[in-house]
């Protein structure tokens, strides 16, 4: 009785000492690394190594990788998709991708994104938040600004949730002049081509605009997806509701919209950013109204995930809602962003 007792007892201990299986990344230096690939994105991976926190990778300085364990989706920059296991190859910077299909060796810097396909909701999840603050004591006012974004990237699906704003303090007054919130989801029916719905609300009080919802729908295309440009045009139409500064409301207005949406990315010291977006409406239900949001970000790495940003912003509307208003407004913001 005591024999069975014991080989129970080491029955049960086995399972819970057993180590799960684990991707391995092996440096040009020589050097190999053990533990789990979270994802890569835009030509760095986040890796979990054994006892030890999350590392940022830079493709270029892999030799080559495994991950052996479970499914992948894998988009290149060539924009092609896989879905399959990883595997070492004898040549320098590359991989082997093991799909259902077929097994063809890649290069790993040619890699957009990857993620595993099992049990990854919170890690299709990245986004930014960035704040900044602004104060002069002779005159008593300041400025807080904020940009925030996050998004969620599935199979066929990739949903933006989009956040900014403008806040003046003084002594006795709050006052929210810049606002913009959106939704939008874009469904791809290949690794280029996506249809978009779009929801979206806006405040300027530059412009005379108390509020504006917007609901739009349209299609685009990812014309370029490499490990250093990213760049995206989409085209549509949406309906407004707007309300002016007066509270004077308008019927649904229709508009004709196109977006383009450029983001460059060095990876080398110093590591930077810059966006470019630019939004252009034209009235339907308005003759001849013409509008144009557009921002241009540059970011500066400073520490791992901290990044120092500063934006130019403007807005243009031929026939801003409240006729005793500036059909044009623009500005800078400064701030510290962290990414996730």
């Amino acid at each position: 009785m005591r024999y069975v007792l014991l080989s129970l007892l080491i029955l049960a201990v086995i399972p819970l000492t057993a180590q799960q299986p684990r991707d391995t990344i092996y440096f040009k230096n020589g050097t190999r690394v053990i533990g789990k690939i979270k994802k890569i994105k835009l030509g760095v991976m986040t890796f979990d190594p054994d006892d030890a926190n999350d590392i940022t990778v830079q493709l270029k300085k892999l030799r080559t990788m495994a991950a052996q364990y479970r499914p992948y989706r894998v988009e290149s920059t060539t924009q092609i998709v896989y879905f399959g296991k990883i595997t070492t190859s004898d040549r320098d910077g590359y991989a082997i991708f093991m799909s259902e299909i077929d097994t063809t060796a890649r290069a790993i810097e040619n890699i957009s994104v990857l993620y595993p396909v099992k049990n990854s909701f919170f890690q299709r999840f990245s986004g930014q938040a960035t704040a900044g603050l602004d104060f002069t004591r002779s005159s008593g006012i300041g400025r807080i600004n904020y940009d925030g974004k996050i998004n969620y990237n599935a199979k066929k699906v990739e949903l933006t949730l989009s956040t900014a704003g403008i806040y003046t303090l003084t002594d006795s007054s709050f006052s929210r002049d810049r606002e913009d919130i959106s939704i939008k989801n874009n469904y791809y029916f290949n690794t280029t081509w996506f249809g978009t719905l779009l929801v979206k609300y806006q405040r300027n009080l530059e412009l005379g605009l108390l509020r504006r919802f917007q609901e739009g729908i349209g299609g685009g295309n990812k014309f370029i997806t490499n490990k250093n440009i990213y760049a995206w045009t989409r085209m549509g139409m949406v309906l407004n509701q707007e309300e002016n500064t007066e509270n004077t409301t308008t019927a649904t207005l229709a508009e004709l919209y196109g977006q383009l949406e450029f983001n460059f990315f060095k990876f080398t010291k110093p590591e930077i950013s810059f966006t470019v977006t630019e939004a252009f409406y034209y009235g339907l239900t308005q003759k001849d109204r013409i509008r144009n949001d557009a921002t241009t970000t540059l970011s500066y790495k400073i520490i791992k995930d901290l990044n120092l940003t500063v934006s130019f912003y403007s807005n243009f509307d031929s026939q801003p809602p409240s006729e005793e208003s500036r059909k044009f407004d623009f500005g800078t913001v400064f701030g510290i962003s962290y990414l996730f």
